[in-house]
C-alpha cells in the first residue's frame, strides 16, 4: 500500500502528532508498504520526507504567511497525493487543510486524526475544519472524551472511532542494574527521582508544577525533578525555578531522543504529569509501560487513563500545587512499580503492533468504500 502522512511535526519533537505518524511509518515500512511524509520544515531533513517552510515574523499576525505555505503546500503535496492510495492527515493546520482539499481534488481517501487541541478549542462553526471533517472518510480520536467532545459540538463525521496512541517497545521496565545505571547520573546518593515529558507550554502547566515541586522539596530534599521538552515557556519556567531556589533541584533536559526518554521513564520513581488539558497523554502510557506509576492532573485524559489502570494513576485538581504534592509525597513514602495488570492492558490496547493493525483496516475499509 502507499501510503502519505501528512503531519505538522515529525521527531525529535515530542508531540504526539509527531511520534504517532512516525512510528506507523517505521511499523509499515518494515511490512512491506511505501511511506511518504508531509511536514513543516525543521532543522533535519529526512529522505522520505517533502518539507514546508513555515514563516514567521511579523509578518505571521497577517494571512500572507499562511498563504504563501499555502501555495507551497498546493505545489509540494499535489504530487505526492497522486502517488499516494491513502492519505492519512493528523491534526489542524493549513497545511493539512489544503492537502485534504487536494485529495479530494485527485479522488484519493484520506483518514484524519484528532489530539485534542483541535477538538477542545473548536467553537463548532469554522467552515474550514467542519468541511475537513465531513470528507475525512474516516476520523480517529486520540480518547473516548475527545470524541465525545466532537460529537457535542456537531462535527460532521462520515465514520469515527477511538483509536489509543501507540506504545513503542523500547519503553518496557529495565534490569534492576540498568535502571540503577540511569539513577546514578541523577540522583547518585539514592533519592527520589520524578520526571515530567512534555513540550513547555502553558497547556502542560510545568509552573504548577515547579511550585507542586518546592513544596516536595521541603519535605523531601533528596527529591529530583527532571523536566525534557522544549517550548516558549522555557525562560519563564527557568526563572521560576531560580526563584523557588530549585536550581539544583530541577533539571531542565531540552529535547531528548526518544531512546533516552525511554530509558529515563524507567529510572524515574514517579512520571508528574501538571497539563490543565490532554486527550490520552501518550507520555502517561510511556511510563506506566515502563513500570513507573504516574500522578495526573484531572484532565480528560488524565481522568480516561485513571479509568483504565486504576492505581497505577492517581488523579489529584489541576492547578493546584498543594493537592499534587500531597500526591507526590505519599507515592514517594511508599515506593512501588506498576502493577502486572496493567502490563497486561498496555499490551492488549496500547502496543505499537496492535495500533499499526488497527490503522491499517482502516485504510483497508476507506479504500473499499
Amino acid at each position: 500500500m502507499r501510503l502519505l502522512m501528512v503531519t505538522p511535526h515529525l521527531p525529535p519533537y515530542q508531540a504526539a502528532n509527531a511520534l504517532l505518524p512516525h512510528l506507523l511509518g517505521e511499523t509499515f515500512s518494515r511490512r512491506g508498504h511505501q511511506v511518504r511524509f508531509l511536514t513543516f520544515a525543521t532543522g533535519e531533513r529526512r529522505a522520505d520526507t517533502a518539507y514546508i517552510t513555515r514563516r514567521r515574523g511579523r509578518w505571521r499576525k497577517t494571512r500572507v504567511p499562511q498563504t504563501m505555505e499555502a501555495a507551497q503546500v498546493w505545489w509540494k503535496a499535489g504530487p505526492l497525493i497522486r502517488e499516494a492510495e491513502v492519505v492519512h492527515i493528523h491534526s489542524n493546520t493549513w497545511m493539512n487543510q489544503v492537502s485534504a482539499r487536494l485529495a479530494v481534488r485527485h479522488r484519493r481517501p484520506y483518514l484524519l486524526t484528532h489530539y485534542g487541541t483541535e477538538i477542545w478549542h473548536h467553537d463548532g462553526k469554522e467552515p474550514r475544519f467542519r468541511r475537513m471533517n465531513r470528507e475525512a472518510h474516516h476520523v480517529t480520536f486520540y480518547s473516548q472524551a475527545l470524541l465525545a467532545r466532537a460529537r457535542e459540538l456537531a462535527v460532521p463525521l462520515r465514520a469515527a472511532s477511538v483509536v489509543y496512541p501507540p506504545v513503542a517497545e523500547e519503553f518496557s521496565p529495565l534490569s534492576a542494574e540498568a535502571r540503577e545505571e540511569v539513577r546514578q547520573r541523577y540522583v547518585p546518593s539514592g533519592g527520589a527521582l520524578l520526571l515530567n515529558v512534555k513540550r513547555l507550554h502553558p497547556l502542560a502547566d510545568q509552573a504548577t508544577l515547579l511550585a507542586a515541586f518546592r513544596r516536595v522539596r521541603d519535605a523531601r530534599p533528596d527529591a529530583t525533578l527532571l523536566i525534557a521538552g522544549c517550548g516558549d515557556e522555557e525562560g519563564r519556567l527557568r526563572a521560576q525555578a531560580r526563584e523557588l531556589g530549585l536550581d539544583q533541584a530541577v533539571r531542565f533536559l531540552g529535547l531528548v531522543p526518544n531512546q533516552e526518554v525511554a530509558r529515563l521513564q524507567a529510572g524515574a520513581d514517579l512520571f508528574v504529569l501538571s497539563s490543565v488539558l490532554e486527550a490520552t497523554p501518550t507520555v502517561a502510557l510511556e511510563a506506566l509501560a515502563s513500570g513507573t506509576p504516574v500522578i495526573s492532573t484531572d484532565n480528560p485524559g488524565g481522568l480516561e487513563l485513571a479509568s483504565i489502570f486504576g492505581e497505577d494513576v492517581s488523579v489529584v485538581p489541576r492547578q493546584d500545587p498543594e493537592a499534587l504534592a500531597r500526591a507526590v509525597l505519599s507515592a514517594l513514602a511508599r515506593p512501588r512499580r506498576t502493577l502486572p495488570q496493567t502490563a497486561s492492558r498496555l499490551s492488549e490496547g496500547f502496543r505499537l503492533a496492535g495500533v499499526a493493525d488497527r490503522y491499517l483496516a482502516l485504510y483497508r475499509e476507506v479504500l473499499a468504500a
